[in-house]
């Protein structure tokens, strides 16, 4: 179907009057490099075991509680009772083994107003998966790991099931994929050099190094990197979280500068920490201030992720 005369004319006007939307943030550094956005079609990148499912089980509960957003999860390799146990504790901001009964039903009625989960017992096709997705009718869906879903992998099978979560996406539906690296990214030749700072821990990925190839790349509105030193004796609670790719820089988002990534304190459990600040709402806390954009100038922390020069970093 051919599109009539004018079909864009609203958006040049709404644009040249600064009337298109940006993106949502949480009053956070990351702010400056990634905001959510309705329709999106987002790539999370990361070994294993680094925290990527902790990092957007946080990203989401904090969206959810400051902009009432909802999300329908498929999380094939976390058990949904292990999901909820770590959603409740962060929410309530205490040890879930120190909950009362009472609050840990408070919190669990609450998670299930904001989460939906698919049943993780079976495999699905794409198709079958977009078609419980269509049926859940939420802001936000999950699809984590991508290499859950029954298909073959193939250069050409990942560009038509990436194309088909794509057109979903286009419906007004943000929708997230986790993935994971070949395995030629975890090998020994991916370690820091001798000489670095980190010489021997595995380097992050590079958005090239996804398993299932370019295409992935190719196909995502916005690219994350995420990374942690697991074994690292000081730094092994930072998250480290690179932007790679930001197509739409107007209404938001830029990618983070090569070696800066941002830094995210694992906050013993209770949701992620950005340079100390916690943006979950807790309804029984002191109201916080509306989120707002985080507003770099007024930051005057020191960056704690410098090139080689570790010496000024406060862990």
């Amino acid at each position: 179907m051919i599109l009539e005369n004018g079909h864009s004319s609203q958006y040049l006007l709404d644009y040249k009057n600064g009337l298109i939307p940006k993106g949502l943030g949480l009053g956070i550094e990351l702010d400056n490099h990634f905001v959510w956005k309705r329709g999106q079609f987002n790539i999370i990148l990361g070994h294993d075991n680094v925290g990527k499912s902790y990092f957007i089980l946080w990203y989401f509960l904090a969206l959810a509680t400051n902009h009432n957003l909802t999300f329908t999860l498929f999380m094939d390799e976390n058990y949904h009772g292990k999901v909820m146990r770590d959603l409740i504790q962060m929410y309530m901001g205490k040890k879930f083994e120190s909950l009362t009964d009472k609050e840990i039903r408070r919190g669990e009625l609450k998670m299930e107003s904001m989460f939906k989960f698919v049943d993780n017992t079976k495999r699905y096709t794409p198709d079958e998966l977009i078609k419980i997705f269509e049926e859940s009718d939420t802001d936000n869906y999950l699809i984590d790991p991508f290499n859950a879903l029954k298909t073959d992998m193939g250069y050409s099978s990942n560009y038509d099931v990436l194309n088909k979560l794509k057109q979903f996406s286009k419906k007004g539906r943000t929708v997230f994929v986790n993935a994971h690296p070949s395995s030629a990214s975890g090998r020994r030749q991916a370690t820091y050099p001798e000489k670095h700072h980190w010489a021997g821990h595995v380097m992050a990925p590079l958005k090239s190094d996804i398993e299932g190839g370019k295409a992935f790349a190719n196909k995502a509105d916005d690219f994350l990197v995420i990374h942690r030193l697991t074994q690292h004796e000081e730094m092994w609670n930072l998250t480290m979280v690179e932007v790679v790719k930001i197509k739409d820089t107007d209404t938001g988002g830029k990618p983070t500068t090569l070696n800066l990534p941002l830094l995210l304190d694992y906050n013993s459990g209770f949701g992620m920490k950005s340079q100390s600040i916690d943006c979950i709402k807790r309804p029984f806390e002191t109201p916080k201030t509306p989120v707002k954009m985080f507003d770099e100038s007024q930051n005057n922390d020191i960056n704690p992720f410098k090139p080689l020069d570790y010496d000024s970093v406060p862990f």
